[in-house]
């Protein structure tokens, strides 16, 4: 159960601990002192929507604690499937958001992620609001609700279903891989060996891309490297002008210095540039007869260019990756050739999954229709019980085209509140107060078969007065019997069951409107039913009557 929640710095809220009990928890005030700020606040530390909006004027974060404790076997053994360390049976939650985005999430004390925290969140507490999107509307959560009503006999039939449908999922892949069926085989062959034959022909080596690329460039750049190469080699040797001819004569200039050290260095560093000059020269020319410039090598050059870029776009980013390619196609035709007998095998495998498949999926299917008429029935008698005699709920099943791991089915949930009324979308056709009952008839089936300890109702009893607020009290005090219920609520029918009441109040402190909490006892619970009865002028049969109330609940 949500024992603590600290909130700091949320839109009224400046600083707020409440601590909650076991049982019926009633928070009660006047519109706009900031009860549903404290449901937002919850909601926040438990993986909801981060608002910026919601950080408290002249603050630059918010923060939201929540301490749970005594946590049921259900719950921890939910954490446990999910990876969440909850030993001592307790989890503390802390959120917090700056108004630069960026926020802070710790599960007992340890960093976490939204999505952890969102996870955490659902599995401890089931929340409703008049005003949000409730799951419970959403046609593709109807089947999950189905099928957790459906007990252990229908988890088994499931779990049967999603065995049986891995099979025949394994079973197809392997037909896939072998080609599927006759013709597209016959298709695959077709394109493998187009493949393998276009990339055989081209008849290619690993590194052959680079030493095109090479010859290509020395080719199409040929008349001016040879006449660079010309220029260099006449200034090198040819003519009085040579550079080689000079250093030899500068070589012969120092000739008659003998005996002196530094000068026979020089005419050694000489004869060294003479050797140097006259290699760099033979280099040249040599080279220049290798170039061997020829119109049709270029071409035939520039057009092998084109075909290794052209097979690598289809097959691999670089010759290796190409001959690879060609390997794996292969063998892929290889084993295409040879597939006949084992298809034959797997042909057979599948028709007997199918089969195998098919019945399971009747077996849950009957299952589930079973257990939808036992939740008709006791949703009926729920809404009866809360006003609604005339209601009409329907489970409506319709068939899938294909096997899912879930089975074949898809329910939605159907609602008509009013005799001679067609069935339609409960989205589609339930008002407010309709719906308010609706979701509480809801809750008090499901509430055995959920793994949240807490129930939280913002609102509940919206657009219900009289009798029927009496009912939803009694509903809300039957669940709180086994889950702690937190609930916002206007009607003294309902709030007289609490066992725990919290006054919401606004004050004003210096120049700043803040939201203040008042735990109520005894006395102080018996006049804020009063008010609730007769408005902010309390009288004597106010406070009677609420006495009265209590009294009758206890």
């Amino acid at each position: 159960m949500l024992q603590t929640l600290s909130v700091k710095n949320v839109a009224l809220i400046k600083n707020l601990t409440l601590d909650f009990g076991k049982g019926f928890n009633v928070l009660l005030g006047e519109t706009g002192a900031g009860k549903s700020i404290i449901f937002d606040a919850l909601n926040f530390v438990l993986g909801g929507k981060a608002d910026k909006d919601l950080i408290r004027t002249g603050e630059n974060f918010m923060k939201v604690d929540a301490l749970f404790v005594e946590l049921s076997a259900n719950v921890l053994s939910a954490f446990e499937a999910n990876g969440i360390d909850c030993e001592d049976g307790e989890i503390v939650l802390s959120r917090q958001l700056s108004l630069d985005g960026k926020s802070v999430i710790r599960i007992n004390g340890e960093p976490a992620v939204g999505s952890m925290l969102k996870k955490v969140g659902q599995i401890l507490v089931d929340s409703y609001s008049q005003h949000e999107s409730l799951d419970l509307m959403k046609n593709k959560n109807h089947l999950a609700m189905l099928d957790k009503f459906g007990g252990q006999a229908l988890r088994e039939l499931k779990q049967e279903v999603a065995d049986r449908f891995a099979r025949y999922q394994d079973t197809l892949s392997q037909i896939k891989e072998l080609g599927g069926d006759a013709i597209e085989r016959e298709r695959t062959k077709s394109l493998l060996e187009y493949q393998v034959n276009e990339i055989e022909e081209a008849n290619l080596h690993v590194g052959e891309e680079e030493e095109v690329k090479e010859r290509l460039a020395l080719l199409s750049n040929a008349e001016k490297i040879c006449e660079g190469i010309s220029a260099c080699t006449d200034l090198l040797e040819k003519g009085s002008s040579s550079a080689i001819e000079n250093v030899h004569e500068a070589m012969n200039a120092l000739g008659n210095t003998n005996g002196f050290e530094k000068i026979e260095d020089c005419k050694n560093r000489l004869a060294s540039c003479k050797y140097e000059l006259q290699d760099i020269n033979e280099t040249l020319e040599n080279f220049v007869e290798e170039i061997n410039f020829n119109e049709f090598e270029l071409e035939k050059l520039d057009k092998r260019h084109d075909q290794i870029k052209l097979l690598k776009k289809k097959y691999g980013s670089d010759i290796e990756s190409i001959l690879n390619y060609l390997q794996e196609a292969k063998d892929k035709f290889n084993k295409l050739n040879d597939a006949e007998f084992e298809l034959a095998k797997l042909e057979k495998l599948k028709a007997q999954q199918e089969e195998s498949l098919h019945n399971a999926c009747e077996s849950l299917t009957a299952k589930r229709m079973e257990t939808a008429n036992v939740i008709e029935d006791k949703v009926v008698k729920e809404l009866a019980e809360l006003g609604m005699k005339n209601t009409t709920f329907m489970v409506e099943f319709e068939k899938l085209n294909s096997f899912t791991s879930n089975g074949n089915d898809s329910v939605e949930f159907t609602f008509s509140a009013n005799k001679g009324q067609e069935v339609k979308a409960l989205s589609k056709t339930a008002s407010g107060g309709e719906m308010s009952r609706f979701m509480l008839a809801i809750k008090n089936i499901f509430a055995e078969f959920g793994t949240a300890e807490t129930l939280v109702f913002d609102e509940i009893d919206a657009g219900i007065g009289g009798e029927t607020g009496v009912v939803v009290g009694e509903k809300i005090a039957k669940l709180s019997k086994n889950n702690q219920v937190i609930c916002i609520t206007h009607l003294p029918q309902v709030a007289c069951y609490g066992d725990n009441f919290f006054f919401i109040s606004k004050i004003v402190e210096g120049d700043s409107t803040v939201t203040h909490l008042e735990k109520l006892e005894n006395e102080k619970i018996i006049y804020q039913l009063a008010r609730m009865i007769g408005g902010d002028n309390v009288t004597e049969t106010a406070l009677k009557h609420a006495e009265e109330m209590r009294a009758r609940v206890k």
